[in-house]
């Protein structure tokens, strides 16, 4: 008796371990499989574009080897991409959050042209979208490192930045009649308006950790908001060479001869 007990126990076991490894089994592949693919946040990038850098096939599939964190991984990769979020939403969603870069300007260094954000992040881009009514940042000096690579002036790039910032703050108007911002005069940052491309001469060679130079620049930019106010009509068709703002208290015309 005692021995056919064990038997059927031993049977027992046996039987519940082949049914938990089905079970189990069966939910594993549930777990990896994605019936739906819900992308989000790409406003520029096109969802082919990232399930093709992701290695997904847009429909339903299996995914043995899904793991959130390699498709993560893989997307954070694209360089108009800032951060990725990857999740599983039962009972087969795969999640897609895109948070793409917001470029503030076109770095242009003469031999290249690329796009640079608020946070002085350069990356290079594709989709030419992100260039329409972008201003542009040129004339940097390039710094060369240690290991011989050559690197923008930061410096400068925060100058632009600040610039441009604080335009965009002040009004709409401001930070649309700007449409280059340049430092190959070291003796000046030249700032061309939109019309008719006049350079307005900015102060150059201040700290912004200067308190006193920052409240300087934007004093210039107050002056220069209040030139494109009330002379749009004369700056449109006079023949001026440059509005140089580096003096106190007053902007300094400069006519072609």
């Amino acid at each position: 008796m005692k021995s056919n007990f064990k038997i059927l126990s031993l049977i027992l076991a046996a039987g519940i371990i082949v049914i938990s490894s089905v079970v189990f089994a069966n939910k594993w592949r549930s777990d990896n499989k994605y019936e739906k693919i819900t992308l989000t946040g790409n406003n520029t990038i096109s969802r082919d574009e990232i399930l093709a850098i992701a290695r997904l096939k847009d429909s339903t599939g299996s995914t043995d080897d899904l793991n959130l964190k390699i498709i993560q991984d893989r997307i954070s990769k694209h360089p108009e991409i800032k951060k990725v979020f990857v999740s599983k939403e039962p009972p087969a969603e795969l999640k897609i959050d895109i948070i793409e870069k917001r470029p503030a300007a076109i770095l242009n260094s003469g031999s290249d042209i690329k796009l640079i954000d608020n946070e002085l992040e350069i990356f290079p881009y594709k989709n030419t979208e992100k260039l329409s009514d972008l201003p542009v940042i040129s004339g940097v000096t390039m710094n060369t490192q240690k290991t011989n690579e050559a690197s923008y002036n930061m410096d400068q790039l925060r100058t632009a930045l600040f610039i441009l910032i604080n335009a965009g703050k002040k009004s709409r108007l401001l930070y649309n009649n700007i449409s280059e911002i340049n430092f190959s005069n070291p003796n000046c940052i030249t700032v061309y308006s939109n019309d008719n491309a006049i350079p307005f001469l900015f102060p150059s060679g201040g700290d912004l950790s200067n308190k006193d130079y920052q409240k300087e620049i934007l004093n210039k930019l107050n002056v220069f908001d209040a030139i494109l106010r009330q002379k749009s009509n004369e700056l449109e068709k006079s023949k001026i060479q440059f509005i140089d703002l580096r003096f106190s208290n007053q902007a300094v015309v400069n006519y072609k001869q």
